[in-house]
């Protein structure tokens, strides 16, 4: 999914790694994919085994998994070194079978230490499976987030259930650090499947822990501080979905905490008096089969784009969407099998940490000489009831104090993310500028709104419609245009209509469960003219 693009671009390319819950990658500065890993082995951008990248996580666990890859949520995060350019660390986490002491535990945190430099810039593991930790651990839920200093990274990992302690290490310029555990909070009763995560300002560490049908789940949060790596006041939320899978995501503005849990997803707002009070449900599993096998919710994602995605427990081949988690319930939108991917997912999510976090300014750490200077960066959607009127969220970062925007249309606003109603029909340019007390920095988009009256001015319409052949849906994309009425129009082999469905600018999610497999044909029109025509194929 490369989020260069707006809506993001997806497309697959086919390779020998096997994925299931363990995906970590890293790419450079413009977004070149340098290297991957499913837990059992690295590739490069090449697609290729890294050298010395194989056997990861020695132990029985990998044995079995054969080539199947790693199963163990957040089981592995890359970060790479603040002051050596080209030397990354594969940070990650091994499982071990129950015994009779102890149920599913890891007894390692390691790293291993890719230099990017070596084998003509496709890299090489220099350092594998360097032990971090040894002890009786938690299970995955591997993230990180900034040091106050805006270089080096903290990473936190639970000891296992019945303790309230956590191990701190520190990724710094010496490499990684055990600082040794920070007692705080309560306990849990034992470890489950689920999921960590840092706020996007860093202030905030939760973990949702879905442990069992008898026990039940919980979501603990603390405040952090990015200064010396510190847990405190705990906030511990007990519920009972009867949920097998969980996971959990916190809003671009660090307010609203999003918890998947199996059939529900909620809500809870991180500003209010009583967190758990808080607590709204947001959606409930809608049945949706993908060639019978559920969609529920499970692993969260915030993305780029400033969207929360969930993939689902089961390899299906969508995935959920939160589309405005700045926003309470119901203006936060949850979309449920929202993205149609191209192939089958089987539970594994991307787990990454806040790359776009800088240091905390005027912080005791504060001590690097690093300036948050502000980069600007805004999507935009179209409103479903008038087409001249869009919301525009922004995504700018590195702390912006102060938001600027030029519609192209002789008017302004300083608000942070606008709803703006253009005029009439045409072509503008719209400017973000955003800055603080460090700098400035602008953003322009050209935004193709609506038709003219002549055929030879009709602007050109890139339509993108996939995944085909399809099974329940495919996606009909509109990229770079907010038309004033688009439709597809689906016919049978016979010339029947069977159905229409109304497009907006972006993805729109057609869904076919009541079409009968077949070929069809369509037609995508705005206001009235034909702009695409093809097959689809729905297949069982």
């Amino acid at each position: 999914m490369d989020f260069n693009e707006l809506p993001p671009d997806i497309y697959y390319q086919y390779n020998e790694m096997n994925f299931m819950e363990v995906n970590a990658s890293i790419c450079g500065q413009e977004g070149n994919l340098l290297f991957y890993t499913n837990g059992l082995y690295i590739n490069d951008k090449l697609h290729h085994p890294m050298a010395n990248g194989g056997d990861l996580n020695p132990g029985l666990y990998a044995f079995d998994m054969g080539d199947l890859g790693y199963i163990l949520p957040q089981g592995a995060l890359i970060l790479k070194h603040g002051t050596i350019p080209h030397n990354y660390y594969l940070v990650h986490a091994d499982l071990n079978y129950p015994t009779s002491q102890v149920g599913w535990h890891s007894s390692h945190l390691y790293y291993t230490h890719v230099d990017m430099e070596l084998n003509n810039g496709l890299g090489k593991v220099v350092e594998k499976n360097k032990v971090v930790i040894n002890d009786t651990l938690a299970t995955g839920k591997i993230t990180a987030v900034r040091h106050a200093n805006g270089r080096d990274w903290w990473i936190l990992f639970h000891k296992i259930a019945g303790a309230n302690e956590y191990y701190r290490v520190l990724l710094n310029s010496y490499g990684l650090v055990n600082l040794g555990t920070d007692t705080t909070g309560f306990s849990i009763p034992q470890e489950g499947v689920g999921q960590s995560v840092f706020s996007p300002d860093g202030s905030i560490f939760a973990r949702v822990n879905t442990i069992s049908l008898s026990i039940g789940q919980y979501v603990d949060i603390f405040y952090f501080d990015r200064c010396t790596g510190l847990l405190s006041d705990h906030t511990q939320i007990h519920y009972d979905d009867n949920a097998y899978s969980a996971g959990i995501a916190i809003s671009p503005n660090s307010r609203y905490l999003y918890v998947s849990s199996f059939l529900n997803l909620y809500q809870f707002d991180l500003q209010a008096a009583d967190v758990a009070a808080s607590k709204k449900k947001i959606a409930t599993y809608d049945n949706f089969l993908d060639n019978g096998i559920p969609t529920q919710f499970y692993l969260t994602q915030l993305a780029p784009d400033g969207k929360i995605y969930i993939n689902a427990p089961n390899g299906v081949r969508y995935l959920h969407v939160i589309h405005q988690p700045n926003l309470p319930y119901p203006e936060c939108n949850v979309e449920q099998h929202a993205v149609h991917l191209p192939t089958r997912n089987a539970a594994s999510m991307p787990n990454f940490p806040n790359y776009r976090l800088g240091p905390l300014d005027g912080s005791p750490c504060d001590t690097l000489g690093l300036d948050n200077i502000p980069i600007a960066k805004y999507r935009y959607d179209q409103d479903t009831a008038d087409y001249l009127t869009v919301a525009f969220t922004d995504l700018s970062y590195y702390e912006p104090a102060v938001w600027s925007w030029d519609f192209g249309d002789n008017t302004t606003s300083q608000d942070a993310s606008p709803v703006h109603t253009f005029p009439q029909d045409g072509s503008y340019e719209v400017c973000l500028t955003v800055s603080n007390l460090n700098g400035t920095n602008t953003y322009c988009r050209t935004l193709q709104i609506g038709t003219v009256v002549t055929q030879e001015a009709l602007p050109k319409i890139e339509v993108t419609v996939f995944p085909n052949p399809c099974r329940e849906g495919t996606n009909v994309i509109l990229h770079h245009y907010l038309p004033r009425h688009a439709s597809i129009t689906l016919y049978s082999a016979t010339g029947q209509r069977v159905m229409e469905h109304r497009l907006l600018t972006g993805w729109n999610s057609l869904p076919l469960e009541a079409v009968p497999p077949g070929m069809y044909f369509y037609e995508i029109r705005e206001a009235g003219r034909k702009v695409k025509s093809g097959k689809l194929v729905r297949v069982e």
